[in-house]
């Protein structure tokens, strides 16, 4: 997985309430938190690495902290067809 280029799939929107949704090509919506839309939005053309590398210096942690919450995240992500 460290080696593919994740491809962004969906979109972003915001709902009456001014919620964060994530729609995937089944019009299926996700109610998101600004740190999940921000991590969705960085992953259209990076790996794992570099997407966990651009998190940790974001966040000024090491990136092996960042990585299993990092992997979960996309592992849900791919589920809800929202990134490939």
């Amino acid at each position: 997985m460290e080696e593919i280029k994740f491809k962004r799939k969906g979109e972003l929107l915001k709902d009456e309430e001014g919620n964060l949704l994530l729609v995937n090509e089944f019009n299926e919506a996700y109610r998101v938190d600004e740190i999940v839309a921000y991590i969705w939005s960085i992953c259209d053309g990076k790996t794992f690495n570099e997407v966990a590398s651009e998190l940790a210096s974001q966040g000024e942690v090491d990136i092996e902290e960042v990585k299993p919450p990092l992997q979960d995240l996309i592992s849900k992500l791919k589920s809800a067809s929202l990134i490939e």
